[in-house]
């Protein structure tokens, strides 16, 4: 087992690259069957999904544009509750326009309960929902999301744009709390 160590913690690798690599073909598969007739803007969320969201636009072989929207709620290892948006979208990249949000991960579901509100308010033609991760155990608000990843257990998980106090988002694979 492939053990990696950041700050004081040692991680266990959960997902292998390859394993990404072959969900996310997947994924986009699915994506283009949708949208590859459609010009849709993929709002990344920063900083957890770069990653995730450089992978699927690299095999998204549509026309298709990309924002960037950059949220936060988390200190260390836990959510503080409050969701702050940092980086803001403008309603003109998003009005009237097929939106395809790529997110990292879906927990407690607060945070994109409240970006979902905050997007839909700029009138989109539609919205859809892509996240790495899901972890339906800790989600508080219910969340529709239009393809998951992985869905995961309760564990605290690191790499693939995930972090442990800001280091380890550039693994390649996914390492879980040993």
């Amino acid at each position: 087992m492939l053990t990696i160590q950041i700050k004081d913690k040692l991680f266990h690798q959960y997902i292998s690259e390859q394993e990404i690599q072959q969900r996310i073909q997947e994924i986009v598969s699915d994506l283009a069957k949708t949208y590859q007739d459609k010009h849709p803007v993929f709002v990344v969320i920063l900083r957890g999904a770069f990653m995730f969201a450089a992978d699927v636009l690299k095999n998204f072989n549509y026309p298709c544009e990309v924002e960037f929207v950059k949220l936060s709620s988390y200190a260390g290892m836990e959510t503080t509750g409050k969701i702050n948006v940092e980086l803001p979208l403008k309603q003109t990249q998003i009005k009237d326009r097929a939106i395809i949000i790529l997110e990292d991960i879906v927990d407690s579901g607060l945070t994109m309960d409240f970006f979902l509100s905050y997007i839909n308010g700029m009138q989109p033609t539609s919205v859809a929902l892509v996240s790495f991760l899901h972890k339906p155990s800790k989600q508080i608000k219910p969340i529709k999301i239009d393809y998951v990843g992985f869905t995961i257990p309760e564990l605290f998980v690191i790499g693939y744009g995930l972090d442990y106090d800001g280091e380890g988002r550039n693994l390649g694979a996914v390492y879980q709390l040993a």
